[in-house]
């Protein structure tokens, strides 16, 4: 039998606004749990929280996890789907190979993506492009409408300040 799986569940929300109203931080902890359980995993730490997976955001609880993974401190990464993890593939694979280098293996859900597999290297490059994908569609929906908004004497962000018209 292997190494016992001890796990840094990775689990986020992009908006303030979710991670203080929303279900998701807890729907993806009790869906983790469940699965590092079922799995005869332990759980090393946390990284939880409000942080956007996009290009050009900061990352700061995942490199927390990548601190932590250089000082194997746990060996396995866990999150519930690819979009939990990135949406940035140009980023996601230089933070997949520090992994595979400090011996760190990865899963989604339960299906554990071996990163020296190019099959499943290919499959979670595809999963992360196309979460970046609608990330940048949904960004460029949000600008066109803010544009027409702006054009027809509407704010586009939050309410026309009093005394103006």
């Amino acid at each position: 039998m292997g190494e016992a799986l001890i796990f840094a569940p990775l689990i986020r929300v992009s908006t303030d606004a979710q991670a203080k109203r929303g279900y998701s931080l807890k729907t993806q902890r009790k869906q983790l749990e469940y699965t590092i359980k079922s799995m005869g995993g332990k759980i090393y730490n946390w990284y939880s929280g409000q942080e956007h997976a996009t290009p050009e955001q900061e990352r700061k609880i995942l490199n927390n996890l990548l601190t932590d993974a250089g000082k194997r401190r746990f060996n396995a990464v866990i999150v519930c789907d690819t979009s939990r993890w990135s949406r940035d593939n140009r980023k996601s694979k230089e933070y997949l190979e520090f992994l595979k280098k400090h011996g760190i293996r990865f899963f989604v859900g339960s299906t554990e993506f071996q990163l020296d597999n190019p099959m499943h290297n290919y499959m979670l490059g595809m999963g992360v492009e196309t979460e970046e994908f609608y990330a940048a569609q949904q960004n460029y929906k949000s600008l066109i409408n803010s544009i027409e908004k702006a054009r027809k004497g509407y704010p586009t962000r939050g309410k026309i300040p009093y005394g103006r018209i």
